[in-house]
């Protein structure tokens, strides 16, 4: 019998993951299920707890809390046997869409159940584990934005905010990026690394990213004037910002970029900083629950 372990971050989404808790513990109580809960204490704690369930033999780790909890637990079990899953419980839960996760508790606990597991794609820059997908320039400085707070907003509207904000303030840098077959050297306004197709609340910036190819979809929008910025950005929730001038697809198993200073990097929730990123992906390394399609 499949044993769960919980790993609630309480006040992810604004103390949205905590107010499921009641809900999810009686339902888990009435499966006879084996579970226990675990509440983190601050940013990083759910490696370690990640890392100390699976040691103690629990079959499912779920992360109940938003991408950034989710990143921090498959960084927790990565290389174990447990599988990992997500209860949706913060701003954005762009990974729990991608896996098809109900947002109410009642239909996520009974996925949980019934244990659909799919193997997909890992991926690794800068010695941290993703799978869904990286940011860099101009998105990474409006997830900056969105980490530090910017009340009452939440959730999609903050991102939007954000956006506006950084169209007054950003400033793109040259960047050296090598796809697997040669340097070249642009002045991008983002580079988008992916295995999921979407981040930042639904944003769709590789809308044609399969979790279990081997491969990345890279996402390089060349420099574009900031009114026309604001013009097309609505077109990236449909997923068609791909297909303005400006905008080259790519799929490759591993990207290098480097930069003039250190710039931050924005995946899945986390705000990294650096000068040299280097992406590597492992197929199908990583079983995750999924919902029903």
């Amino acid at each position: 019998m499949s044993s769960y372990k919980f790993i609630v971050n309480p006040i992810a989404g604004g103390g949205k993951a905590y107010s499921l808790m009641p809900g999810l513990i009686a339902f888990m109580k009435k499966s006879g299920k084996d579970f226990d809960i675990y509440e983190t204490q601050g940013p990083q704690d759910a490696i370690e707890a990640a890392r100390n369930a699976a040691k103690d033999g629990y079959d499912i780790v779920v992360a109940v809390g938003g991408d950034g909890t989710l990143n921090e637990v498959l960084n927790g079990i990565v290389g174990t046997e447990a599988i990992l899953a997500v209860v949706p419980g913060g701003k954005g839960n762009d990974f729990a869409t991608a896996v098809k996760m109900p947002s109410a508790i009642e239909p996520v606990c009974q996925v949980l159940l019934d244990a659909n597991i799919k193997l997909i794609d890992l991926g690794k820059v800068m010695d941290r584990y993703f799978i869904n997908s990286v940011g860099i320039g101009f998105d990474a400085a409006v997830a900056e934005r969105v980490n530090r707070g910017v009340k009452p907003f939440k959730g999609v509207s903050a991102y939007i905010y954000a956006v506006l904000e950084m169209l007054i303030s950003y400033k793109t840098i040259e960047m050296e990026i090598d796809l697997g077959d040669g340097l070249f050297t642009c002045k991008p306004t983002l580079v988008a690394v992916g295995i999921g197709q979407a981040y930042g609340g639904g944003m769709k910036i590789l809308p044609d990213a399969i979790q279990d190819d081997g491969l990345f979809d890279v996402c390089i929008l060349d420099e574009i004037k900031k009114p026309l910025m604001l013009y097309h950005f609505p077109k990236v929730f449909k997923g068609k910002l791909k297909h303005l001038k400006e905008s080259k697809m790519f799929r490759t198993k591993e990207v290098k970029i480097k930069m003039s200073d250190l710039r931050p990097m924005h995946l899945e929730g986390e705000i990294l900083r650096g000068d040299y990123m280097h992406f590597t992906i492992e197929e199908k390394a990583v079983p995750v629950l999924y919902g029903p399609e």
